[in-house]
């Protein structure tokens, strides 16, 4: 019920979408691709589709370069006024925690160690789940703004 005692409209949220792909390193550019496809489809505004693109090839990249997984599973969920990106992967897991790994500095001229600390930045919520011998990494963000 609203504030004025009206029924709540039913939005039907668009169902997830899910895609499964070679560990290999085209995987980034696959995931921007179907994140890229999957949000504009929903008709995100292009600044959440753009942000959730660079969040998937961050997370994706992640997932190829510090695993030895074979495949990648990424999945693309909307509800309550965000995009979560997810990418899971068959392992194996990190030593340390990613939100420790996340808050290390890296240093501004390294070509390397910047993703996790771009994730946890432009992240409204992030984190990580184990998932069988892997994990599952997801970054929601707040998907506002006007629409494609």
């Amino acid at each position: 019920m609203t504030a004025d005692g009206a029924a709540e409209p039913n939005v039907e949220q668009p169902q997830p979408h899910q895609y499964a792909f070679d560990g290999d390193d085209q995987a980034p550019a696959r995931a921007r691709h179907h994140v890229r496809e999957a949000l504009c489809s929903w008709r995100m505004p292009e600044d959440t589709v753009d942000t959730a693109v660079l969040l998937a090839s961050e997370i994706t990249t992640n997932a190829v370069r510090h695993t030895r997984s074979s495949s990648i599973e990424l999945e693309l969920l909307r509800r309550d006024g965000e995009v979560e990106v997810a990418v899971r992967d068959s392992g194996p897991r990190p030593v340390r925690p990613l939100r420790a790994i996340s808050e290390e500095t890296a240093d501004l001229w390294d070509e390397h160690g910047r993703g996790l600390d771009l994730v946890r930045r432009l992240a409204s919520r992030w984190g990580a789940t184990e998932a069988g011998p892997g994990l599952r990494v997801w970054a929601a963000i707040e998907a506002t703004g006007d629409v494609r």
